[in-house]
């Protein structure tokens, strides 16, 4: 049997937070539907050895661009050199990470901290306290991850 239990996790905004430093080659760029097959198709290939799962990419971009949460502006892409999607992370407006993934091949490389850095600025911007999200609470690498950013457990 697996764990499917979520763990949610903090990060409080009063607290420093560093500059996001974009990776060698690679660049963030605004988000708009142009991306959004190419931010499915990250999903998936970054949820495929477990850790989530996404739907279709129709009903997947339904849900996500009728949310009343949604803010195409909180939808943050990064690409490398060759105009490739490598990373993706969708926030909604009450503070809170939808999704991050980075490309198996970009993993551990700073990425993934870029982005969540660079989300948690724009919240600060935003005037939000505290950023969340959730994560599977078998997923020990990415607690570990989030921690080393500043975010803690919440109490259950």
């Amino acid at each position: 049997m697996t764990d499917t239990h979520y763990v949610r996790m903090r990060r409080c905004l009063s607290e420093s937070v560093a500059v996001p430093r974009w990776p060698d080659g690679t660049y963030l760029k605004a988000f708009s539907e142009l991306h959004a097959a190419a931010a499915h198709a990250l999903l998936n290939l970054a949820y495929a050895n477990g850790g989530g799962s996404v739907a279709s990419f129709e009903e997947w971009w339904n849900r996500l661009s009728r949310d009343e949460e949604y803010d195409p502006a909180l939808c943050f892409a990064v690409y490398d050199t060759e105009d490739r999607l490598i990373g993706f992370c969708q926030c909604w407006t009450t503070a809170f990470v939808k999704d991050l993934a980075v490309h198996p091949g970009y993993q551990r490389r700073g990425v993934g901290r870029a982005l969540l850095l660079h989300a948690f600025h724009v919240f600060g911007d935003r005037s939000a306290k505290t950023v969340d999200l959730k994560v599977l609470g078998n997923n020990s690498a990415a607690i570990r991850f989030y921690e080393s950013l500043g975010m803690f457990r919440l109490p259950i």
